[in-house]
């Protein structure tokens, strides 16, 4: 079975992989602490990129994995 690989849809370049990401959207809850990040959402990526020209794909973690080269 071949290696999977990726194309940056910009040059068509073999894309890194970066790893995973985890984002946080919200605001931080400075007084509340810990507690206070039970109330802001949180996603993790996989993230990669292209060596070539330096555009980056995100990719949600858990969904698809099998189609990705990592």
């Amino acid at each position: 079975m071949a290696q999977k690989s990726l194309s940056c849809p910009s040059c068509q370049t073999t894309l890194n992989y970066a790893g995973s990401k985890r984002f946080h959207e919200g605001t931080r809850w400075g007084l509340l602490g810990d507690l206070g990040e039970l109330f802001v959402n949180k996603e993790t990526f996989d993230v990669y990129y292209c060596p070539g020209c330096g555009k980056v794909e995100f990719y949600v973690d858990g969904i698809g994995e099998d189609q990705r080269p990592h």
